[in-house]
């Protein structure tokens, strides 16, 4: 077996993104495809084709519903007038196709009552509107019936399974090799630092708690024997348990950080994340919410703290 990889320009932190293919006897499979973003078409391109050519993919694997992973793939549609089978949780699914527009005004609706009732500013929210309008547009978009799912690869002589890790995004799925102790895992973990897990509503539903279930699905790879795992971004990871461990200390760190924020006054959730990354520029407020979105799930989970409301505001405090 043979890993190919390519990285591809995205204009956020990270500032790159992995793009694999795997070969094995003469077969090949693209691990996620870059964001359709400058010139990256042109490098994807090029990339598959120096090592394959378009037309000997057998299947596109996305690792989660996030258009650096699979935005270019209209295009490869597009510019290559064929169709290459893509493989996607079906929980991620509603991130990559077109739903109805009412379906998704009544989630921007939600997004925006949710947002204001935990402490965002109204005039913050531009920022996430013109965020979504640049990083959810329907350019990207892919045909349902494009996209099946299934739990096991086999390519040449070699076999992939699928395992669903929740967390970065409801659907997010790594590919697993155990004969040869390699997985792609996607934005489930970096060589260093945290994935984000940010918020994200597609429609009118209960809120997906992103860190909780990235935590648990952490567990899923502590038990697989990985000697290199392949991420969406950064380089290779080697020694996979250790990075789990340290991501798990920086969770219980700032978990007990979040802890004696809430200690010193009822707080909303904008007011603690501010609190969280004072140093980190007010034009990522998003992210530092849904940070502390995050710690406040964990705590709630452990019964520490509470919620009340109060002039359609929600305050957290220590119990």
């Amino acid at each position: 077996m043979k890993i190919h990889r390519a990285k591809l320009k995205i204009p956020w932190p990270f500032f790159e993104v992995n793009v694999f293919i795997i070969e094995s006897k003469n077969e090949y499979v693209l691990v996620d495809t870059g964001l359709n973003y400058q010139d990256n078409f042109k490098a994807l391109y090029e990339f598959v084709n120096n090592t394959c050519g378009f037309d000997r993919i057998r299947l596109i694997f996305l690792t989660h519903g996030h258009p650096d992973h699979y935005g270019n793939i209209r295009e490869i549609f597009q510019k290559m007038n064929f169709k290459i089978p893509i493989v996607l949780h079906p929980k991620d699914k509603e991130r990559v196709v077109d739903l109805p527009k009412e379906i998704r005004k009544e989630g921007a609706v939600f997004a925006y009552e949710y947002l204001i009732k935990n402490g965002v500013p109204e005039e913050k929210l531009e920022i996430i509107r013109q965020q979504t309008k640049s990083y959810f547009t329907s350019k990207y978009r892919i045909e349902e019936n494009d996209i099946s799912f299934c739990e096991d690869i086999n390519i040449g002589d070699s076999s992939f399974k699928v395992f669903h890790t929740p967390g970065h995004t409801p659907g997010h799925a790594i590919l697993y090799n155990e004969k040869e102790g390699i997985a792609f895992v996607g934005d489930h973990i970096f060589s260093k630092g945290l994935p984000v897990p940010l918020l994200f509503f597609t429609k009118k539903e209960e809120r997906f708690q992103n860190l909780p279930s990235w935590i648990e699905s952490l567990k899923i790879l502590e038990k697989l024997e990985i000697g290199v795992a392949y991420p969406g971004h950064l380089e290779p990871i080697n020694d996979v348990k250790g990075v789990i461990l340290k991501m798990k200390t920086r969770v219980e760190k700032m978990k007990k950080k979040t802890y004696d924020i809430i200690s010193q006054r009822p707080m909303t959730i904008y007011e603690i994340g501010q609190k969280l990354y004072p140093q980190v520029p007010d034009e990522f407020w998003s992210f530092k919410f849904s940070e502390a979105q995050g710690y406040i799930d964990l705590l709630e989970k452990e019964k520490i703290i509470k919620s009340s409301e109060e002039n359609k505001t929600i305050y957290y405090e220590k119990i």
